[in-house]
């Protein structure tokens, strides 16, 4: 006979009147539902990733373990988010680093090299962030642990009005941009503002910016589309200062198999996002340029020159980074060799093997 009892199915069996009941050890039997703050929108390639997530831990925990996912910024936005994470708003958190400023240096290095393939860059970053004793110091400091990355893909230009494809097309331009991508274009005659993601819309949409330095996924899920009418296909550097942490009290606060299986599941996670972004770039250019409800985007491409001249400016600003980290008393010259031999490991493994999912 099986009865359920709590809401939970257990076998029983009727021996002499009596009910003998086989009751799991109850640290691992309790449902917990892991606060989960994340700042974009129930849509696109990084929600798909986020459900894909708490399947695959209810599944594996044996329903132990879940997420509870506050989409949109309802918990903690981007900009407050790594604070909010390491000050235990949230169990776990979507983070960018570059808004939190001086709280994860290290892992700020990752965008620091020009390079635009989803799974080396995620791979190395990954690698990098669990390893590393610069990066594994900075976390315990923050009390936040390195779960998972993302990353945005190859930087493009989204502009309203005009393409931009020349060097003095971005003059006079206000274009939101962070990190390398700021002396990147002012060098141009553009003036640069700080906003977020979840912001860009409204600024398109109220004048207040003429473009952002973005990237296709984005562009979608954000419906950036709407108040767009070009995408300069810059295929610059991508963000990889932007994954998943957990709050290492919640962490130290699982179970042995608990903590084993977030571990693993971090580095499926990444593998799994790295092959879906990869994989959505050019689905979603396509469907830009088709038109989506009507807006349709116009893909253009920029002058020889002006690439390879935004390239080499940005590459100057990992002496900013390296700056950086020395206020914060790292070694940058080192973190930073650290990290470049880790893009150096997995693009050496794609070359030989290609891609993980084409092998």
């Amino acid at each position: 006979m099986r009865k359920l009892i709590s809401g939970v199915l257990i076998p029983a069996l009727l021996t002499a009147g009596v009910l003998i009941v086989a009751v799991p050890d109850s640290a691992e039997a309790q449902m917990r539902e892991l606060r989960f703050a994340e700042f974009g929108p129930n849509r696109g390639t990084r929600a798909g990733a986020l459900e894909w997530l708490d399947k695959e831990m209810r599944e594996r925990s044996g329903g132990t373990l879940g997420l509870n996912i506050s989409w949109g910024g309802a918990l903690l936005g981007a900009k407050t988010a790594a604070q909010g994470l390491s000050d235990g708003v949230a169990d776990m958190a979507s983070i960018v680093p570059v808004y939190a400023p001086g709280q994860l240096v290290a892992y700020e290095v990752t965008d620091t090299i020009q390079f635009g393939d989803e799974w080396v860059g995620m791979m190395a970053t990954y690698d990098f962030m669990t390893t590393n004793a610069a990066a594994l110091a900075e976390q315990k400091k923050a009390n936040i642990k390195y779960f998972a990355n993302y990353t945005t893909g190859p930087t493009q230009l989204l502009t309203k009005g005009k393409p931009v494809m020349a060097a003095a097309d971005l003059d006079g331009l206000t274009i939101r941009a962070t990190g390398a991508f700021v002396p990147a274009l002012e060098s141009k005659g553009a003036s640069t503002v700080s906003v977020s993601q979840p912001k860009v819309y409204e600024a398109l949409s109220n004048g207040s910016v003429d473009g952002s330095t973005t990237y296709y996924y984005v562009v979608k899920a954000y419906k950036q589309y709407e108040v767009s009418n070009y995408i300069t296909e810059l295929n610059m550097g991508q963000v990889l200062a932007f994954g998943i942490g957990m709050n290492m009290n919640t962490y130290k606060s699982l179970t042995a198999n608990q903590q084993k299986l977030v571990d693993d599941l971090g580095l499926e996670f990444t593998q799994y996002v790295s092959e879906k972004m990869f994989q959505s770039r050019t689905q979603v250019r396509a469907e830009l340029e088709a038109g989506i409800d009507g807006h349709k985007i116009v893909v253009v491409q920029p002058s020889d020159a002006l690439r390879a001249s935004l390239v080499a400016i940005a590459n100057d600003d990992v002496a900013t980074w390296k700056s950086k980290a020395a206020d914060k008393g790292l070694d940058g010259d080192a973190v930073y060799g650290a990290f470049e031999a880790m893009v150096a490991k997995y693009s050496a493994e794609r070359d030989e093997k290609g891609y993980p999912w084409d092998r």
